[in-house]
C-alpha cells in the first residue's frame, strides 16, 4: 500500500504539492511554507505518532497529501481523540488514481473516536459523504453582520469581477460609500445601526482565554480539551500565519463589576471581510457581546463579519441583524462510536472554529 506516515522528510515533497494544488503556483515553494507544514505538523502540541498525518507515496514521488491534527475533546466527562483532517491535496496529474481514496480510508481506520473537518466545501463534502461521513449543519450554519453597506456591495462587486476597470470604479466610490453608510449607522430604525456595548474590554490572553471556556462550556456534553501551552501556540500560529485578516483580535469582556461575561476573537482586515474565530459568554449578556464585537470591527474598518452559528444563540444574532447561510464551509464527521456524533449534530457541543483545522490553516 502506497499510503504511508508523513515524516519530517517529506516535508519539502508536500511543500511543493502544496504550493501547486492550493496556491496554483508552478515550481519549488518558498521556505515559509516548508517552515510553516513542518510547524504545524511536527510541532504542534497534540502530536500523537497513533494518528500521523498521510503521503501517498508513489515510488519515491509523493502524489498525494492529507494532514492530520488530532485534538482531545471530553464528552460526557471521558476524553476522546478528534482527528482534524486538512490540506487534502492529489497531485493533478494522478487525480484519476486511487490516491485520494486510499488516503481518506487509511485516515478513517486510524483508530480515532471522531474523524472531522470543519471546512470542507461542495466537492469534497459530496466525497466524504459517500463515504460514510455526517454533514453537521448545527456547525455549518454561517453568520454575516453587513458593517457597511455600501463599502461592503463595492466589496462583494470586486470580489466577483476581479479586474482593474471594477477596482478603479469601486475606489472612486469610495467617498459615497463614506456617507451612505454613516447616514446608515447612525438612523436608529435601520438594519445596519449599531448599538453602544455597556461591557468593559482588555486584551485577551491564553490564560484568560483557558479560564473563559471552562466557565462558558458549562451545559454543554463535548468541548475540546486545552491547556495554556496548547492555547498559546494555537494562538501564536494564527497569529503568523495571518490566514484569514491583517490582525487577529482577542478581546475579554467585563460588566461593571469586573466580572469576566464574555470574550470574542475575529480577523480584521480594514475595508475587508472580518472572520468570527470564537465568541463566548453568559447567555444573559449575548446582545451585549455581539455590540461590542460589532463595534470593534467597525472602529477596525471592517465591512462586515462572518462566523458560525451558535445553535442557540440563533435569536441573538437574528434580533442582530445578521442573516445566515450555510455557503461558508461544512463540518463533516466520521465515527464508528455509538453516540460520538450525537452532540455535534445537535448543537450541544462546546466548539468554534478554534477547534478544528480551519484555523491551521496555512497562510504563505
Amino acid at each position: 500500500m502506497p499510503v504511508r506516515p508523513f515524516t519530517e522528510d517529506d516535508v519539502p515533497q508536500v511543500a511543493d504539492l502544496y504550493w501547486t494544488v492550493f496556491r496554483k503556483h508552478t515550481g519549488s515553494s518558498p521556505v515559509e511554507v516548508r517552515s510553516a507544514i513542518h510547524e504545524l505538523y511536527f510541532r504542534n502540541p497534540w502530536i500523537d505518532r497513533s494518528q500521523p498525518s498521510l503521503v501517498f507515496d508513489d515510488r519515491g514521488r509523493i502524489t498525494g497529501f492529507l494532514g492530520v491534527v488530532p485534538r482531545r475533546m471530553c464528552l460526557d466527562g471521558q476524553s476522546i481523540v478528534t482527528a482534524c483532517g486538512g490540506n487534502f491535496a492529489v497531485h493533478p496529474d494522478f487525480r484519476t488514481s486511487m490516491a485520494g481514496l486510499h488516503l481518506l480510508k487509511t485516515y478513517m481506520s486510524a483508530g480515532q473516536d471522531i474523524s472531522l473537518t470543519d471546512s470542507a466545501n461542495d466537492v469534497s463534502r459530496a466525497l466524504l459523504e459517500r463515504l460514510g461521513f455526517t454533514t453537521i449543519v448545527a456547525f455549518s450554519v454561517h453568520w454575516v453582520r453587513v458593517l457597511r453597506p455600501a463599502r461592503f456591495a463595492a466589496f462583494a462587486l470586486s470580489r466577483m469581477a476581479a479586474n482593474s476597470a471594477v477596482s478603479l470604479m469601486t475606489w472612486a466610490a469610495r467617498p459615497i460609500c463614506a456617507v451612505v453608510d454613516g447616514l446608515a449607522g447612525r438612523v436608529s430604525f435601520s438594519p445596519f445601526f449599531q448599538s453602544e456595548s455597556c461591557l468593559d474590554a482588555a486584551e485577551l490572553d491564553a490564560e484568560t482565554l483557558l479560564a473563559c471556556q471552562r466557565e462558558f462550556r458549562n451545559g454543554y456534553s463535548l468541548w475540546s480539551e486545552y491547556d495554556a501551552t496548547s492555547l498559546t501556540w494555537l494562538l501564536n500560529f494564527m497569529t503568523r500565519m495571518k490566514r484569514y485578516g491583517d490582525e487577529l483580535r482577542k478581546v475579554v469582556l467585563r460588566d461593571h463589576s469586573g466580572q469576566i461575561v464574555g470574550s470574542y476573537i475575529y480577523w480584521a482586515t480594514p475595508g475587508g471581510l472580518g472572520e468570527v474565530v470564537q465568541i463566548g459568554g453568559d447567555r444573559r449578556n449575548v446582545k451585549n457581546i455581539l455590540d461590542h464585537l460589532f463595534h470593534d470591527a467597525l472602529s477596525n474598518d471592517v465591512v462586515a463579519l462572518r462566523g458560525i452559528a451558535n445553535h442557540h444563540w440563533m435569536a441573538d444574532f437574528s434580533e442582530k441583524n445578521c442573516f445566515f447561510s450555510c455557503r461558508g464551509g461544512w463540518m463533516v464527521a466520521h465515527s464508528r462510536k455509538p453516540g460520538c456524533l450525537a452532540p455535534l449534530s445537535g448543537g450541544d457541543a462546546y466548539l468554534s472554529r478554534l477547534d478544528g483545522e480551519w484555523c491551521l490553516a496555512l497562510g504563505a
